[in-house]
Order: structure tokens, then sequence, then C-alpha cells
């Protein structure tokens, strides 16, 4: 995991220094505000609450500058809609923290087999509580238990294929509106998966350099053994013929008597 921590203006800008413009893009548990950060060609809004999809179908009748598809279904159920491979990049934003750890650990997994290129996660920095007792929403809607947050992530969370970037100030209002008494950090955390192949794929190779030297030593040792035990063979028959030759009679005669 490699973290740069930030300061909260400066967060964002970076963040969107390092998003790659793709063509397909999944936009998961969006509820009515799909993502802005890049603008693909076609933009696959993904919300399982049903209110929040009439409202989002509202929202974009007018825009024109990408081609949305929207699909009621929860993130597991999209999942199997979709081939391994078949979307550039996917966004997570503002979602895991509505799972409990263990579902959201296996959207992630999941997401790696999915996209080609990069997934995108933001989320608060460690547990923000976020009740609705009502059942009502911040929009007003009947989605109060859809934003219910259920978990809390560090930094530390992320393996070393994550770059991440943080800020330890960033939330100062709820999402009501009202200002919080302590304020909370957030997070992005981007896995860009043509460098962790590329990553991989030198690895392997070193890997392989690794195994050739290995070889390579191997037969040399080998050469070694058979050229000493060659040379050895051959010694034991120049004794031999020393020994049964007549000088060689004669010497062990003078040795013996001696």
């Amino acid at each position: 995991m490699h973290i740069t921590w930030l300061e909260k203006e400066d967060l964002i800008p970076t963040v969107l220094k390092k998003l790659e413009n793709v063509d397909i893009m999944l936009d998961i548990g969006c509820g009515i505000r799909p993502q802005r950060f890049v603008r693909p060609l076609v933009h696959i809004c993904c919300e399982p609450f049903g209110q929040y999809v009439e409202n989002l179908r509202e929202k974009i009748r007018d825009e024109y500058d990408r081609t949305y598809v929207i699909l009621k279904a929860t993130w597991a159920e999209a999942l199997e809609l979709f081939p391994p491979k078949s979307v550039d990049s996917v966004f997570l934003i503002d979602v895991i923290e509505h799972l409990e750890k263990e579902e959201a650990l296996r959207l992630l997994k999941a997401t790696e087999a999915l996209a080609r290129r990069q997934i995108t996660v933001f989320t608060p920095l460690g547990f923000m509580p976020q009740h609705h007792p009502d059942g009502e929403d911040a929009w007003g809607l009947g989605g109060g238990v859809w934003q219910e947050h259920r978990s809390g992530w560090r930094p530390e969370e992320f393996d070393d294929s994550w770059d991440v970037y943080a800020s330890r100030v960033f939330h100062t209002i709820d999402n009501l509106g009202r200002e919080l008494e302590t304020p909370y950090g957030a997070l992005w955390a981007i896995k860009t998966l043509d460098k962790v192949e590329e990553e991989n794929r030198e690895i392997s190779s070193k890997k392989e350099k690794i195994r050739t030297m290995r070889t390579v030593v191997d037969m040399v040792i080998d050469i070694r053994l058979d050229a000493l035990l060659d040379l050895f063979i051959l010694l034991m028959r120049v004794l031999l013929r020393i020994k049964n030759s007549m000088f060689g009679r004669l010497a062990i005669r003078f040795l013996r008597r001696s």
C-alpha cells in the first residue's frame, strides 16, 4: 500500500490527476449522484433502491455528454451480468462504508476480475457514524436504511497494489448539513490494473531469470562433477597400467624389499 497524506484542499485535485479517462465505466451504488470525476463514453449506473433509480432517470434525461445505462440491481446482481474484463473502470464512491466489512471485501475482490484498467474507491477515514432512524434520507426520500454506515476503513486495509490518498480532516459536516463536533478524514484508494499487471510481469521476469541462473549453475556443477569423475577414472586407469607394466612390477618388488 502506497499512501500519500494531503490537506483537504489538495486531496481531490491530486486524485483527479491519477484517474484514467476510459470508454466504459461502471458506477456502483451511485444513488442519485453519479460520479463526475471522469467522463466516459458509456456510464453504467448500478443502484439497488427504486426511488433513487427513478430520481436518477429524471436527473440524466437531458444530459448528452455521455451515454447512460441504468441498472436497478445490487452490486452482487450487477457483477453477475458482466463477464470478466468487460468494463474499463469501476467507481465505488461512498459505497463500501455502507456494507459490512466482509461483504465490502468481497465486492472489492470481485471488481478486480471485472475491470480492465482501474478501480477507484472513496470512503471516510475510519468509522464515521451515520444513522437515519426515521427511514428518511438527506434528500427527503425513503432511503434511510441504504444510507446507514456499517464499516470503517483505514489505509492499511488496502494492500500494495493500491495507491491511497488520504486527508485526516475532510468531513466537517454530516450528510444532513449539520456541523460535526469532531471532523472526519477521507481516503481515496486507486488500483491501476495495467500497472499492477506490468509489475507482476516484471516480478515473473525476475523469477524466470533466477530460475535460469539456477539451471545454469546446476549445469556447471554437474559438468564439473562429471569432469572430476572422468579425471578420477583416467587416473585409476593410468595407475592400473603402470601396475601391470614391467616397470610397475619392479617398483612394487623394490618397495616390498625396502
